[in-house]
This record gives C-alpha cells, sequence and structure tokens, in this order.
C-alpha cells in the first residue's frame, strides 16, 4: 500500500495493546517480548504511540500501515 500523502510504500503491521500495558505499531507478525519496555518496543522495530496506563483493554490486534518519511498512520477496523 502506498501512503496517501507522499506516495511512499507503507509497511504493514498491526497496532497491539495488552492489559493496560500502552498502545504500539509493531511491523509485519512479531509481538511484543515480555518485559515491555520503550527500548524492547523499538528494537523490535515497533512504534510506541501511547504508554503505559491509558489503556486499560485485554490484548486487541488491529491492522495498521504506516509510513516512514511523512509519519502516517492508517488502521483497519
Amino acid at each position: 500500500m502506498n501512503c496517501p500523502v507522499c506516495g511512499t510504500e507503507m509497511e504493514k503491521g498491526h497496532i497491539i495493546t495488552k492489559n493496560s500495558i500502552g498502545l504500539f505499531f509493531m511491523p509485519g507478525e512479531k509481538d511484543l517480548r515480555t518485559f515491555y519496555t520503550r527500548r524492547n518496543i523499538e528494537a523490535d522495530g515497533g512504534i510506541v504511540l501511547d504508554g503505559p496506563m491509558t489503556f486499560r483493554y485485554n490484548r486487541t490486534w488491529l491492522p495498521a500501515w504506516v509510513c516512514h518519511d511523512c509519519k502516517k498512520l492508517l488502521l483497519e477496523y
């Protein structure tokens, strides 16, 4: 999928929340490690969208695409 703003190829992944750990974008089919820190998420190629204790839902996956050039995020819902 190409970005609707700049036309660059977007990276496919998913948005994930886990038990009040926060909201993250993870590329491909990767999951989070055991320790959910900003450093571990970014080391796995993820993007931290919101910090802990904001979302208090059970584990949820939502397909998404991210453009690394213009920083746009598209969600499928």
